[in-house]
């Protein structure tokens, strides 16, 4: 496992150990750097495709990182684990040994999912962060490669920010991770969803008519990018988190114009206000995770106050596009660490997945213990009313003995145990806000789909017919015989 603090020294790791290409030739950060990636994520010769660090930006000296989360082998030592359900035991252990039975018991237990975390953030005084500072007008974001990544898109986007922002009365830290627009060399737009921290914490901001502290992070700690992505409950520091997975509390320095604290080995850090009593502007298009452009925006912008970085920065950037993608392997690994989470306020459930087609969001299967007429309904709803799985608009309930990570067995459930005028489970509410399906943003209908056994309680007299199956040792004796039957 990788014993480093900062990206660079997982970059030489990974190089070391040929899971990243160093790209020397002269490339373009306007659309050149994100097609490249493109292409290698769908058409790269090695599984899983590299990492690329693109060390020759026309223009600029700094050095641009993609494609670092894109394969599980670099997840796992991102985590410091060889597995990932080892680091899901450990998330297990957090709220172990003794589980409650209900929901409500459940709900109670939460708030020690924080105080268990107790390798905590230390501060330090000194950071490697800010071996480079810019004040006030000496603010140039324009000496970056700021990449645009689509042709549509109608600024450059900063794609892998950590966006910091903190209650000034309970001094709770959040950490978003949205896409930022690049408006100019000194403003920002944040492209927050509704249901984000940040954006609520802005609400709070804007009806006190005050600005808005808020720094940009990027680098550091590739697990503090992971922790501003991971679905945390929300009384939990994800900078916390973040030294829980990497066996290590995380180093903070303060910002040097705002009063935030920030990862000390971080890469670059964007300091700045955001003005909730001036006029919002609109933001044209950025691309998502989806596959598509999202619309057009009002955001009130943040204006930079400062931006700090080390001697030699990386910019490292998340490429957004449909699956295969990182986005797709972030919600895949979710998924295994926070199964146990999960389990614990819907103790039926079994497994889950969350299908590439569904891009990490919209999809998900879920195999649950039916010991009740319509528990499968029951399931449905509860993960619809978590606000981690609000932007699902299809669930796929099978029975336990269904393996949810075999995508092909779980649409033949589908197709063999559904009959639509009585499986199919609608709702109305809150989504999400790059749904572009959904009349309204942010609000739209959802689907849910009982592909378990039926009984008479629920509408079905007919007995239900057994599966066809072999008997175990069967197969094992016909495997033992592969060779000698020459089909080995």
């Amino acid at each position: 496992m990788i014993n480093a603090d900062q990206l660079a020294d997982f970059v030489a790791d990974f190089e070391e150990h040929g899971q990243l290409v160093r790209v020397s030739a002269p490339v373009e950060s306007e659309l050149e750097i994100a097609a490249i990636t493109e292409q290698v994520l769908k058409t790269a010769s090695t599984d899983p495709p590299p990492a690329l660090l693109f060390d020759q930006v026309r223009g600029h000296k700094v050095p641009v990182l993609t494609n670092l989360y894109g394969s599980l082998p670099r997840m796992l030592q991102i985590l410091r684990s060889d597995s990932l359900d080892a680091v899901a035991d450990r998330i297990a252990g957090l709220v172990a040994p003794d589980l409650p039975e209900g929901w409500f018991d459940s709900l109670k237990i939460i708030p020690q999912f924080s105080q268990l975390l107790n390798i905590k953030p230390r501060t330090v005084k000194t950071a490697s962060c800010q071996q480079v500072v810019k004040l006030g007008r000496d603010v140039n974001l324009s000496e970056f490669p700021l990449l645009r990544n689509w042709p549509e898109e109608a600024f450059p986007t900063i794609t892998a920010g950590q966006i910091v922002t903190q209650d000034p009365e309970l001094k709770n830290r959040f950490v978003d991770a949205r896409p930022i627009q690049v408006i100019s060399d000194q403003q920002l737009a944040i492209r927050w969803s509704q249901h984000d921290a940040g954006y609520q914490l802005l609400q709070q901001f804007q009806a006190r008519q005050q600005q808005m502290p808020v720094a940009i992070v990027l680098g550091a700690d590739p697990t503090c990018l992971y922790a501003a992505h991971a679905p945390l409950p929300s009384i939990t520091d994800p900078y916390a988190f973040s030294g829980f997975l990497r066996n290590q509390a995380l180093e903070l320095v303060r910002c040097r114009s705002v009063d935030l604290d920030v990862p000390a080995q971080a890469e670059i850090v964007m300091e700045g206000f955001i003005d909730t009593t001036a006029d919002p502007m609109t933001v044209g298009p950025v691309a998502n995770p989806t596959g598509f452009y999202s619309s057009p925006t009002e955001v009130f912008p943040l204006q930079l106050s400062a931006v700090t970085h080390r001697s030699n920065p990386i910019w490292p950037a998340l490429i957004p596009a449909a699956p295969p993608s990182e986005a797709g392997l972030f919600a895949q690994v979710t998924a295994r660490l926070f199964l146990p989470l999960l389990k614990l306020l819907v103790p039926e459930i079994v497994d889950v997945h969350f299908p590439a087609a569904g891009m990490g969001r919209y999809l998900l299967f879920v195999s649950i213990r039916k010991s009740y007429p319509h528990q499968a309904r029951r399931v449905v709803n509860a993960l619809w009313s978590l606000e981690r799985l609000l932007s699902l608009k299809m669930i796929v309930v099978v029975d336990s003995d269904t393996d949810v990570q075999d995508e092909q067995l779980v649409w033949s459930r589908v197709c063999t145990n559904v009959n639509p005028g009585r499986d199919l489970i609608f709702s109305e509410g809150p989504g999400d806000d790059d749904d572009h399906s959904m009349p309204v943003q942010g609000i739209g209908h959802k689907l849910g789909l009982d592909a378990t056994r039926k009984s008479a309680a629920e509408g079905h007299p007919r007995p239900w017919p057994a599966s066809l199956s072999m008997p175990a040792e069967l197969q094992e004796q016909v495997q033992s015989r592969l060779d000698e039957l020459g089909l080995a």
